[in-house]
């Protein structure tokens, strides 16, 4: 490889860098608040940095395929330009929906190439732009230089030099981040690089974690989350002391502005919006994380969220405490009702080893309206229904779980369902549509005997798009939870608290007792319990007026909360010790009692 041929390499390199970044300005210009004057030059000229940082991985598989075989050096080129081509195309989206960088999801992500390729392809219609794609990459080969075998077998030494440059910096590659980028999340996902952010993710253990292994063992049960006292807890357990049937309706990423507005509320929630009113309604409460298989541990498991993908996908998932077995002890059939891809984050898998004894998936439907994530919310409830019917006759308690998948991209849905187009595929329609399903599910099973006996959980998962400058946006994680039966009476509950702690408050409203050891409390206490939270590494604690995180640099940053959305750092005023100790007596018990064999390390 020439000089000049690399030079030219890394100028269009740091020209796509930069590009990239305009763009986020333009499709968030809400959202660079912190990206503005001086800020946005540090993060401009930072950027430029990390790209040059992460630009010799690029000619280092060119150059080791040089030395392997020169031969196939312009082959090898024309593939490391593709991918270029590729990250470019999938950054701008994790952008917008993720307001972030590619990072651990892109693992996840090719986990699972059958159900990836069918959303991609019918969210963006990939084949169109295939001939498109094929040419922008010729172009850039072009502009760049089409290396020669010859000259690569001439220059041997310089390729064997790349080569080794590459290998260092795969060793040690960490992005570059100044005082002020370190602590906001917008400014630092503005100037990181994608490419720097996988490397990170692929070398972050999440089984290996030392500040977290010096914590004690598990927290008993009683100390960890406590039964619920007073006249409200033993009034709700009374109202619902005759109901035999319980029915978890999790709904996908239902929160957000236009369930917190509630004049967009009443216009595309009105199903939603007359049950909150006829609910016992918890409106202080927060998912643990942004991903569906964070919202399913904390709801199903009552587990906090460790750093790193959720426990719902590591090995030894068996050892989460489970509300389904928990249930199934007191006499309940459990039951999973899902319209998505079974294998998909492993989630049949998963309910199965967490105690769901029958498990309905989208291959067990016929002729439903189907998306790309899976059949409509209409053909989910209307099987929800059939198995209620058809279990209640069958078993004299029935626990049945189901989660939707209509408010997921790519946001299609029935048409003539609800006085939206479905082909404009916007997020508010797609929740409008949910909102429909779900009134129609409530108003039609009440003809059905089992329907007076059956308590009905509605929650969200988690919220939508992440927003937000805090390293843990969390008032993006507040989300719905209602409670609703035939003859409870309705109340909001303002108490601050966490959907890690609904399966301790189903069982304290069913006033049943199990062995399973879960985390949070009964929320019926209406006070104040921990909501743990997780992202991008972060953990953290929010309290009422203040975020604390516990950085994945070791560092243990404040927020104090100054109102919906806004998030202040703040010093630590002296008290960060007490919330280290805090954290981790959750975090580092859950994660010791997770991980038994971990080892200690002090450093």
């Amino acid at each position: 490889m020439t000089a000049r041929f690399l030079w030219r390499w890394l100028v269009l390199w740091l020209v796509l860098g930069t590009v990239m970044r305009l763009l986020f300005l333009y499709l968030y210009p809400q959202q660079s608040t912190p990206l503005q004057g001086a800020g946005l030059l540090m993060g401009l000229f930072t950027g430029l940095l990390n790209d040059l940082l992460a630009f010799v991985f690029a000619p280092g598989v060119v150059a080791l395929i040089a030395l392997l075989y020169a031969k196939l050096i312009r082959p090898a080129f024309v593939l490391v330009m593709a991918v270029t081509v590729l990250v470019f195309i999938a950054e701008i989206f994790f952008w917008v929906e993720f307001e972030g960088r590619i990072d651990r999801l892109l693992f996840h992500y090719l986990a699972y190439p059958r159900e990836v390729a069918v959303f991609l392809e019918e969210q963006f219609f990939l084949s169109l732009f295939f001939i498109p794609f094929v040419l922008v990459v010729l172009l850039l080969c072009y502009l760049v230089g089409w290396p020669s075998a010859e000259v690569a077998g001439q220059n041997r030494g310089r390729c064997a030099l790349v080569l080794l440059v590459a290998v260092a910096g795969l060793m040690w590659m960490m992005p570059i981040l100044p005082q002020g980028l370190e602590t906001s999340r917008v400014a630092r996902e503005f100037a990181h690089n994608g490419y720097l952010s996988v490397l990170q993710a692929a070398r972050y253990d999440v089984e290996q974690i030392p500040w977290l292994a010096q914590a004690p063992g598990r927290v008993e049960s009683k100390a960890a989350g406590g039964v619920a006292p007073g006249e409200l807890a033993r009034d709700i357990r009374r109202q619902l002391a005759d109901k035999r049937h319980l029915v978890l309706i999790v709904e996908e990423s239902l929160a957000g502005p236009v369930w917190l507005d509630k004049r967009l509320r009443q216009t595309y929630l009105p199903n939603l919006d007359r049950l909150q009113a006829n609910s016992v309604f918890f409106s202080n409460v927060y998912a643990t994380g942004s991903r569906t298989t964070r919202g399913l541990e904390a709801i199903l498991n009552g587990f906090p969220p460790l750093p790193g993908i959720s426990t719902t996908q590591r090995q030894g998932v068996r050892r989460l405490p489970s509300l389904a077995r928990a249930l199934s002890a007191n006499g309940f059939h459990p039951v999973f009702v899902y319209g998505g891809w079974p294998g998909f984050s492993d989630f049949s898998a998963y309910w199965h080893h967490t105690g769901f004894q029958q498990i309905r998936s989208r291959d067990d439907f016929d002729e439903a309206f189907e998306t790309s994530w899976g059949v409509s919310d209409g053909a989910l409830f209307a099987r929800v229904e059939k198995e209620m019917n058809t279990l209640t006759r069958q078993h004299a308690r029935v626990f049945l779980s189901t989660l939707t998948v209509s408010h997921h991209r790519p946001y299609d849905f029935p048409p003539g369902a609800v006085p939206w187009p479905s082909t404009e595929r916007k997020s508010a329609h797609a929740m409008a549509y949910a909102d429909h399903s779900l009134g129609n599910f409530l108003e039609r099973v009440q003809q059905y005997p089992w329907y007076q006996d059956t308590v009905f959980v509605v929650v969200a998962d988690h919220g939508p798009t992440p927003r937000g400058d805090a390293l843990i946006p969390a008032d993006s994680f507040r989300i719905p939870l209602l409670v609703f039966a035939q003859g409870l009476q309705p109340q909001q509950l303002d108490g601050l608290g966490s959907s890690m702690s609904l399966p301790r408050t189903v069982l304290d409203m069913l006033s049943l007792s199990s062995d399973e050891t879960f985390y949070g409390s009964s929320l019926l206490c209406n006070c104040t319990t921990q909501v743990p939270l997780e992202y991008g590494y972060h953990i953290g604690l929010l309290e009422p007026g203040q975020l604390w995180v516990w950085t994945k640099y070791g560092k243990i940053r404040r927020y104090a909360h100054l109102g919906p959305g806004r998030f202040k750092l703040v010093g630590d005023a002296g008290e960060s010790e007490g919330a280290r100790t805090r954290l981790l007596a959750l975090f580092g018990s859950a994660y010791r009692w997770y991980y038994p064999s971990s080892t200690v390390v002090h450093n």
